[in-house]
């Protein structure tokens, strides 16, 4: 594992294993519903169930991003980490930049900052009850729903 620059922290393992990233992409799909697969499109359908969902209107839907979400982390060290990961192959600041890449630390795998999930939570809000997915700790892992919680 690598060392985030200035933190002595270790790189997560996903940021440089697209296999890893993959199948935790893939479990943020299948329990979250991450998505909506090209945000540049309208995504109709995405939107109406994220909005039954968060029982709110579509258009307030569309406000909860990834990006604006308490567990993307687009520090400089995750960054680092993106790009190390990416290899020397090509560049990978454009294509972090192209997808306005992160990483979900709820999920753990690079995401973009377009999308959005179920487990979204607002960056200032402190996340209490079953109702609302999990709590989260900047900088931990939240406890997935229905895994046992020391909260």
């Amino acid at each position: 594992m690598d060392e985030m620059q200035g933190k002595g922290m270790a790189c997560p393992p996903a940021t440089g294993d697209v296999t890893l990233n993959l199948k935790n992409r893939g479990r943020a799909i299948e329990a979250a519903m991450y998505g909506p697969e090209n945000p540049a499109l309208p995504n109709t359908g995405f939107w109406r169930e994220m909005a039954k969902e968060w029982d709110v209107s579509p258009e307030d839907a569309k406000m909860s991003r990834c990006g604006n979400c308490g567990a993307f982390n687009r520090s400089e060290e995750m960054l680092q980490c993106i790009a190390k990961g990416m290899g020397e192959d090509g560049d990978p600041w454009s294509v972090i930049d192209a997808g306005d890449l992160g990483y979900c630390e709820i999920f753990d795998f690079k995401c973009a900052a377009s999308r959005t999930c179920r487990a979204w939570i607002a960056e200032d809000e402190e996340v209490e009850g079953e109702d609302e997915g999990e709590e989260y700790a900047p900088g931990s892992n939240a406890a997935m729903e229905g895994e046992d919680d020391e909260s």
